[in-house]
């Protein structure tokens, strides 16, 4: 069965597992430059298109949000969108390839109005065919994620880009 479970330690994303489902093998992202210690690890850096992926899981699993991110050029979902088509090698480490060679995300998100072709958001949704909801787990600080922790992240991972980067710089000071 497929599963994917994303791993936040002190409010950041550290890393991701994913497990196709077919050939029973669970790949491994840990964010950073590399997978450094975990030799056989895939890495990931905290990029638009990570947060939007980690904002659309914690959505997926939690109740009280929609399932799904939309938004416009610079937006989360635009970003994550833009990934997918380009298949980058963290997504195709994360995630892997179909015989084709086209990256599983491609199965597993569904996408209103991908690289925003036409006017209006792009939306993102996780297809429940490929990756049912109850797949996906979300840990927080070694434990499940309760759904208040659920609603943190989701809310922090909404403001951080909500805003310019300087705002955000002046918010922190």
């Amino acid at each position: 069965m497929r599963d994917l479970k994303l791993y936040f330690e002190a409010g950041q994303l550290t890393e991701v597992s994913f497990c196709d489902g077919v050939s029973g093998d669970v790949r491994r992202s840990i964010r950073g430059k590399s997978g450094g210690a975990y030799r056989s690890a895939g890495s990931f850096q905290w990029t638009s298109a990570v947060r939007g992926l980690a904002l659309l899981a914690v959505r997926a699993v939690s109740e009280f949000e929609e399932p799904y991110i939309k938004g416009g050029g610079g937006s989360l979902a635009a970003s994550l969108d833009y990934a997918i088509s380009k298949q980058p090698m963290w997504l195709t480490e994360m995630f892997g390839c179909d015989q084709s060679g086209i990256s599983l995300i491609r199965r597993m998100v569904l996408r209103t109005n991908p690289e925003r072709k036409r006017p209006g958001p792009t939306v993102l949704a996780i297809n429940e065919r490929f990756m049912p909801r109850t797949a996906i787990s979300v840990t927080v600080d070694g434990a499940k994620a309760s759904r208040e922790e659920l609603m943190v992240l989701a809310a922090a991972l909404t403001d951080v880009v909500a805003m310019p980067e300087h705002e955000v710089v002046a918010k922190a000071a």
